[in-house]
């Protein structure tokens, strides 16, 4: 049963989709616009009300990657890239008036180091959540957005369905804001084998790993356990799980076995240096937008290094070090007449490998006592030379990335699309600059898209930055004309003139623009200057 809610003029200002860090810090940034008229009365209030601002989120409470909160792991960045620093340093809701309310800012100082623990910084933004709900921003929590479509008048319609109840809630919005995160992406060959107890994502591991190896536990052979991704996630779950199967001791008289399968030669370390890190500040945004579309993908990939498939330097020293300490073991183990035991599981790195196929199997060496405990059965294939190699796994842990699609089958979907180019039919969908929207409608269509290269640009990254299932690679063949979607630099989709009648919401996106805005998209290096840009161009011409 569907109900409609609103406030009591029957309309929202704004509906934010999710209540991660980027439409967290949007909240932030609407209630720090001024709210008053001059002496002169001209107006200089924010025209969108608290009142009338609501956000949608899935999960029951805020929640900030739950599932990688490991204990020491750290932040990649700076805390004061944080929600609001870079755009008004005396905000409330800095990283520095977090720890300034808990009392820990000294501490903080004399801890010597300007990145956060991942499980500090999660705090901190679930303060921030609780301080903009205090300050008056509504959030439905537990619902998710199942439709969105023209709601007449001038704006949007939102349908979300209530989690616990099944209940569906229709909403109207003059202003839509989608900000969805990113999905779990596993490889294929392993999304036909889902779900299963003993496969699980990198984003659900802490709350995950514990269940999956109490399903093991009975077994009397040592344990064989795949780690799938060459990133940072990957090698900080490859080392809890070394250091969990290590306290299991072994069975059968074996130590148990972890093996990390990536793609290349070996891992790589991030480079965090200070220049590279410059493609991170906000003006570099106004570069990467501003260039033709081939220089910007060609510019995005001289930077890939920073953040996909690669890993910390620091990550990588500790993961060596266990490596080292394993051999050490083996070696002194191995000596005549020396009965030193090796206690710790052990890590092999398999490269240059892809999955191409895995099914549930029975172990070869499984006895009565293992009766009911699947292993899975994986090929795998040799990046060089083309050989495949199939070994048995009792568990799979896939640090592999998300997907960034929902939003698009969102609006494809929608009664919305139309006044975006946007087809319910196209597999294939490019994001363009405002500039190539002008070429195009003054039509210039063969100039605007020139640097596709007969071929869509991929809107989402595995953890190793490869492109995944929006980019569709012909060999031979012209593809069909993929949709394009403009987005303006404020990060506003733009509505084709075309539709019939004028089309009046603004609808932004937020983690979704990678293709023309570059790598800070899908980071939080930018997000408190971006939550700002939006909010001035939401209040701007309202």
């Amino acid at each position: 049963m569907a109900s409609s809610e609103a406030d009591p003029a029957g309309v929202y200002d704004v509906i934010g989709l999710g209540f991660g860090p980027a439409n967290l810090a949007v909240a932030g940034a609407l209630l720090e616009q001024p709210r008053e008229v001059d002496q002169s009365n001209v107006p200089h209030a924010c025209p969108i009300s608290i009142n009338k601002s609501l956000f949608i989120e899935r999960y029951h409470e805020f929640k900030w990657h739950p599932g990688m909160l490991l204990p020491g792991t750290r932040m990649q960045i700076s805390f004061l890239k944080d929600l609001a620093t870079l755009r008004s340093p005396q905000s409330p809701i800095t990283f520095i008036a977090y720890l300034h309310s808990q009392n820990r800012l000294l501490d903080f100082i004399n801890r010597g180091c300007i990145a956060p623990t991942r499980k500090e910084y999660s705090d901190y933004l679930a303060y921030v959540a609780r301080y903009v709900q205090g300050q008056g921003i509504k959030v439905a929590y537990g619902e998710n957005v199942i439709v969105i479509e023209e709601g007449g008048d001038g704006t949007v319609q939102v349908h979300s369905r209530v989690l616990t109840t099944g209940e569906t809630r229709i909403r109207r919005t003059k202003n839509l804001i989608i900000s969805p995160g990113g999905s779990p992406w596993v490889p294929r060959c392993i999304q036909i084998i889902l779900p299963h107890p003993r496969i699980i994502h990198s984003s659900e591991y802490l709350s995950s790993v514990e269940p999956m190896l109490v399903t093991m536990k009975a077994t009397t052979r040592p344990l064989k356990i795949a780690v799938v991704g060459a990133g940072q996630s990957a090698v900080e779950v490859l080392l809890d799980l070394h250091s969990r199967l290590t306290s299991m001791g072994k069975n059968a008289g074996q130590t148990h076995n972890l093996n990390l399968i990536i793609r290349d030669g070996s891992l790589k370390p991030s480079d965090g240096g200070p220049f590279a890190n410059q493609i991170y500040d906000p003006e570099y945004v106004d570069v990467i937008y501003d260039l033709p579309s081939d220089s910007r993908r060609r510019m995005m990939a001289d930077y890939k290094d920073t953040n996909y498939g690669v890993v910390n330097p620091l990550t990588l020293d500790s993961l060596y070090q266990v490596m080292y300490d394993q051999r050490v073991e083996n070696d002194i183990a191995r000596r005549d007449g020396n009965a030193l035991p090796v206690t710790s599981a052990h890590i092999t790195i398999i490269n240059y490998s892809n999955l191409s196929s895995a099914e549930i199997s029975t172990h070869p060496a499984q006895t009565a006592i293992d009766t009911g405990t699947d292993t899975f059965s994986v090929r795998l294939q040799n990046t060089l030379t083309q050989d495949v190699s199939e070994t048995t796994y009792d568990a799979i842990v896939c640090a592999t990335g998300y997907e960034r699609n929902s939003w698009l089958s969102l609006l494809k979907s929608s009664s919305l699309g139309k006044h975006f180019g946007l087809r319910a039919g196209s597999d294939k969908t490019r994001l363009a600059v405002d500039r190539e929207f002008g070429a195009a409608m003054n039509g210039t269509f063969k100039a605007a898209t020139n640097g596709m290269n007969c071929r869509s640009q991929s809107l989402d990254t595995d953890e190793e930055g490869t492109s995944l299932s929006m980019e569709t690679k012909v060999s031979g063949t012209l593809p069909t004309m993929a949709d394009t979607l403009y987005i303006s630099r404020r990060y506003r989709i733009l509505p084709l003139p075309t539709t019939g009648h004028e089309f009046i919401p603004k609808i932004y996106l937020q983690g979704c623009a990678e293709e023309t805005h570059g790598l800070t998209e899908t980071l939080l290096s930018v997000t408190g200057v971006r939550a700002g840009e939006i909010v001035e161009d939401l209040c701007s011409n309202y």
